[in-house]
């Protein structure tokens, strides 16, 4: 055992403990923990998870202890979140208090702000009081030591799951490749009174329309929270892909300290699911030696448009384009269509739309996805694509592009040549988040 005044015993306690942290980081559903068995390491059955007693908050909520069902009428015990150990779908461990000590119980369970017993099966209300789902699950992350409340979620895929129509296999999926439709609980308003076990809906604060424009990065707001230490430790538990859009939804005084503190391997992987236009709006942000060192990361012609983006603020829309979309031939059926969905997806950087193509890559049409989620399994794509795309030439300007976007509302845009092969595709978020750096160049100026 290392002696308590050995600082390089406390560095390896403290790097064992970081390390035990990262691999204990997950995302987890409120359905599959709830009713499972909760004991201590000594193997003492304490009895069942019946809730999650939680602290509200604007951004996200934070576990505070684990409620326990006891059989034959025993009131429930409450469980202090840094007493658990390990926390899955099979069953709880929590750790064995010293002496004779036991944990709390409560008589009136009533009086807990209660995830389960509040949020779980409310209706979802948008601020116009118009109905939009039903919780069917909520989705906890959980990073290190803490346990966040990150979303809701609703839907048909949730709703299937919830349901047990999926089986345990399906409910072991990697949340990040989920279908599952989440509201992010920043969008949901702070639980008052009027939610109780059996009355009220949950409300939140954005309407129907603009829960389509919410992106799901709900990790970003964690890491605005944490100490420096512990983003390190979250950051670093997230998948490349999840850790990319992550560091792209945070603000810039997070996302230099990210990146300074992340090996440039770690670093790359991350980037390389980012667009040239998020990746060049990050380089903008950071300190000269930051961003050298970030654009030296940077290969071949992704280096070479983000150099161009940084530089040269009216760029070419090619420039702009990305080259990850999904392209599909149009006597495709669309059950077959949601397989090729599934598969391609997580690789795309374009997903809300799907490309109907010929064998060379010429454009015939284009498909939304929920279009595509409304249409009969047995049509062909070509269908129910739609004929008469807003498209671009390579040539466009930036300034054309926004204008565009600003008219039809559209979230991409493709790039066609003269004939009508298509090159890439711009993307919304990048046409505007350029724009966004073009204002903070003439504020600077």
């Amino acid at each position: 055992m290392s002696d308590p005044g050995d600082s390089n015993g406390e560095r390896l306690a403290s790097s064992t403990a970081q390390i035990r942290d990262l691999e204990e980081a997950q995302y987890l559903r409120v359905s599959e923990l709830v009713d499972r068995k909760v004991r201590t390491e000594a193997g003492v059955t304490l009895g069942r998870l019946q809730d999650f007693v939680f602290a509200d908050d604007p951004k996200y909520a934070e576990v505070t202890h684990l409620l326990v069902r006891r059989p034959f009428g025993r009131p429930p015990l409450t469980v202090p979140w840094p007493q658990v150990v390990r926390l899955d779908p099979l069953e709880s461990v929590v750790r064995d208090l010293p002496g004779t000590r036991q944990y709390e119980s409560v008589e009136d369970p009533g009086e807990l702000l209660l995830l389960r017993d509040r949020i779980l099966d409310k209706r979802i209300l948008d601020t116009r009081g118009l109905g939009i789902d039903v919780v069917y699950d909520i989705q906890l992350l959980k990073a290190g030591s803490r346990l966040f409340v990150v979303a809701a979620l609703i839907g048909q895929e949730a709703r299937r799951r919830r349901l047990g129509l999926w089986g345990r296999v399906a409910s072991s999926v990697s949340e990040n490749h989920s279908p599952e439709e989440r509201i992010p609980w920043k969008y949901v308003q702070p639980v008052g009174p009027d939610l109780t076990s059996t009355a009220g809906d949950v409300r939140l604060t954005v309407t129907r329309d603009a829960l389509g424009k919410i992106p799901p990065e709900d990790a970003a707001d964690i890491l605005e929270e944490l100490n420096r230490e512990e983003r390190l430790t979250l950051f670093n538990a997230l998948d490349s892909k999840a850790a990319a859009h992550a560091l792209e939804a945070t603000e810039p005084r997070v996302q230099r300290e990210i990146i300074a503190d992340t090996e440039a391997a770690r670093l790359g992987q991350i980037i390389a699911h980012l667009s040239p236009v998020e990746i060049a709006d990050i380089v903008s942000i950071l300190p000269d030696e930051n961003a050298r060192e970030l654009l030296g990361i940077l290969k071949g012609e992704v280096a070479a448009k983000v150099r161009e983006i940084v530089e040269v603020h009216d760029v070419p829309v090619l420039t702009l384009a990305v080259h990850t979309f999904l392209e599909f031939p149009g006597e495709l059926p669309v059950e077959e269509a949601f397989a090729r969905f599934r598969r391609e997806a997580p690789k795309c950087l374009v997903t809300m739309y799907i490309y109907v193509v010929d064998a060379d890559r010429h454009v015939r049409g284009v498909v939304d996805i929920n279009e595509l989620l409304q249409a009969d399994p047995s049509e062909r794509l070509d269908e129910i694509m739609t004929q008469g795309l807003v498209v671009v030439s390579p040539d466009t300007k930036w300034p054309r592009v926004l204008e565009l976007f600003r008219k039809y509302r559209f979230r991409a845009i493709p790039v066609i040549d003269d004939a009508r092969k298509i090159l890439g595709v711009i993307r919304e978020k990048d046409a505007f988040v350029l724009e966004d750096e073009e204002e903070r160049s003439k504020r600077r100026l």
